[in-house]
Parts: structure tokens; sequence; C-alpha cells
């Protein structure tokens, strides 16, 4: 479906920004029997409303395709550095919000568990995930967490209230997701309890626009948020922004505390100030981060062929979804990389859509690997210490 008005304020005033070609579903990894068959491509193109700044993709993959027509690959619990995040980010939360042993937290698209596991260790609150993916909700609930199958809808929010409302409700890398911000959030009005805090955690796009991060733009992210357009969109529904914090996860983020009371305006507006110091409202901006884009295009190109024309041999480093942007926007597939490698045990044997990569786990890294493409630029130092002892030459393929 293509948005010809913007999700947040309706104005029909739009123009584009960002344009990466077509794409598969950057989160959809494939078993070996998908190879065979079509593989659907969308145009990845970033719109900005002229009125109120909001930022997002053109065309809206639904959600069942993305999240509920094959098994789920991501697992937080996997990730040493989520692990740690999520635990630092309940401790947090909790402090905050007082959170304490009769509350509840609901964690939407709360993923296997580990914030929701974290919230329950530190302040023995009760908790429930609301999580689409099947598999992955089976998985939460084999980790001792209760959970809801299913998307956050009225009848996940009724489900809530009926268990007396949640003192907090989080996100984290999920709010970016969502195809119909207006009725989510009246879903999240329903849910809370009169003084409780919807806390969401998003990639920020002016961290985005000044990092390059162009390879955190696919399908399955439909809003890339500013400050600006995000205030004035609670503010009709009578919500207010109590808190911003800044953070280097998953590349550059906010977390943001939203409340029905009243907030200082300050709070936002000195975040706000920042983005339009970064010129991140103005079409120019964009026109020259597109020019970055495509010379990143080329640089890395030329870097990755003059290694194959003398004799090396390229792997790439964790199958992240960043990652199946950048392959396929540059177009490096198996005449290039050998293989992807990763962790997950529910991406291993699988292949990366579009370039169709084979992904093995770091043991299998061929013994005559001479150059490793870490794709999750994010966690570039963690990956290059795990991995150090194989004598590899990293290539971290970011400008930020």
């Amino acid at each position: 479906m293509i948005l010809t008005a913007c999700p947040l304020c309706a104005s029909t005033t739009l123009r584009l920004v960002v344009d990466l070609g077509y794409h598969p579903l950057g989160d959809t990894f494939l078993p070996k029997e998908a190879l065979n068959e079509p593989e659907t491509r969308y145009p990845l193109r970033v719109m900005q409303c002229a009125d109120c700044g909001h930022t997002f993709l053109q065309y809206l993959v639904p959600e069942k395709e993305r999240y509920q027509k094959v098994d789920y690959s991501y697992t937080a619990g996997n990730s040493p550095v989520s692990v740690k995040h999520f635990g630092e980010m309940a401790a947090e939360i909790i402090a905050d919000q007082n959170v304490g042993g009769d509350d509840l937290v609901v964690d939407v698209g709360g993923n296997d568990g580990t914030l929701l596991k974290a919230f329950r260790v530190q302040s023995r609150c009760r908790i429930l995930n609301v999580e689409p993916a099947k598999n992955i909700a089976d998985i939460s609930r084999t980790n001792g967490v209760e959970t809801h199958h299913g998307f956050f809808d009225a009848d996940a929010a009724a489900k809530i209230k009926a268990m007396g409302g949640a003192k907090v409700i989080t996100g984290t890398n999920v709010f970016n997701h969502i195809n119909d911000l207006p009725s989510f959030m009246n879903d999240v009005k329903t849910a809370l309890s009169e003084h409780g805090a919807f806390v969401f955690e998003t990639p920020s796009l002016l961290e985005l626009v000044k990092r390059l991060a162009f390879d955190t733009i696919y399908l399955e992210h439909v809003s890339f948020f500013g400050m600006k357009p995000l205030v004035r969109f609670f503010e009709t529904l009578d919500l207010h922004v109590h808190r911003i914090e800044p953070s280097d996860y998953m590349g550059g983020s906010f977390r943001v505390y939203v409340k029905r009371t009243p907030a200082d305006p300050g709070v936002a507006q000195d975040f706000i100030a920042l983005e339009d110091a970064a010129g991140l409202y103005d079409a120019n901006t964009y026109e020259t981060f597109m020019n970055k884009v495509h010379k990143f295009r080329a640089d890395l190109m030329r870097e990755l062929y003059e290694i194959k024309a003398n004799g090396g041999t390229i792997v790439g480093i964790g199958a992240a979804t960043k990652g199946n942007t950048l392959l396929n926007y540059c177009g490096i597939d198996n005449g290039l990389l050998e293989c992807v490698t990763d962790a997950s045990p529910l991406k291993i044997g699988k292949y990366t859509p579009g370039s169709h990569l084979p992904i093995v786990p770091d043991a299998d890294i061929p013994k005559n690997a001479t150059h490793a493409l870490i794709l999750p630029w994010n966690i570039g130092d963690f990956l290059k210490e795990k991995l150090k002892h194989l004598n590899l030459e990293f290539i971290v393929p970011h400008m930020g």
C-alpha cells in the first residue's frame, strides 16, 4: 500500500527524501527451500511531511506479512549486548516510575521476554508480553514470561485494562514498526493506568542522518522519528513527553517517556533545537545525504572488488537486518562474500533475503578467509574483539 498522506497529521504535502531502490523484507531470513521460489521486492523510499516533518516509508507492507507469514528470526536474549542494555533500561524505568511488586509492566513486541525478565528480577512486578510472532511468543512462554500472542490492538488493550491497567508500557524498536500510529496510541491510552507511562525506545532520525545510517532504513521500519512531529502528534492525543534519553543502542536511538499529565515543554524543545540546527526538516539535507550514500556505495564496492582481485576471501559478520539493506542496496552477493556468520540458532542454516548468502555459525568461518565485513556496525567493537583470534582484516561499512 502506498501512503499518500502523513500518518501523523494527514497532510498530503509530501516530499521524497530517500530512495534506496527495491528490496525484499529485510527481517525475513529464508529457509533453503525458499530459494527456489520468487522473492517479492518492494520500493524502499522514504517520504517527509512538509507540514509536520514526520518521516516515513512510502510503501507499507502489511504487518501480518512482516511478522506472521514466516518464523521470525531475532531473539534479544541471544545477544550479550542486548541483555546488558535491557537490564540497564529496566533499572532506569523502575527508578523513574517507582515500579513495585503490584504493578503491571507490558512490553509491546516483547520478543523472547528479555526486557520483561529484567523488570521481574529487579522489581518483582507483574509482566505481560504482547508478541505477534508465534514462534517467538512460544519462546517467551518457555522463558517463563506470560505472553499474549497477537498484535497490540483493542483486544490486547482490553485484556490489560481488565488486569488493572499497566503502570508502564514499553516498546523497544517497535514503535517505529507500527502502521497505524493513532490507533496504536489510543490502545496504549486504554491499557495504561491513570498515572502510567508509555516508554518507547526507537532509532533517532537525527542520528540516522548524522551517522549516514541508511542501512537502518528497511521495510519493517515504517517511521523514522524526529521529536518535533512526535510532540505535535502526542499533543493531539492529550499526551505529553516527560523525558528524552539519547542512546547509542541500535546505532543511535532515543528513549521517550510519555504520560497523560502535563510536562515541562523545555524537555522536548531542547532536543528539537538540535534537530533544527541539523536541518532535519530541510529538503536540502536529504539531497546531501543521498549524495553521500551514493559515494559510500561506490567506495565500499571498490574496496571489496580490490580485495577479491588481490586473491582475498571475504565473509560477512552478523546476519543483521540493517546488513540486508546494505547488501541489497550495494548489490553484494556470493560473488563477493562467501557467507554470513551469526550466533543465533534461529538464523543459522537460513539465507539472507535478496542476496541469498548462507548463514553459518562463527565456528564455520572458512579457513582461507582474509577479510570480514561487519554488517551490524553498531556492535563492531564487540564483534572484532570476539573474533580477533581469527586474524581477519575487519571492514566496518559505516561513515558516521
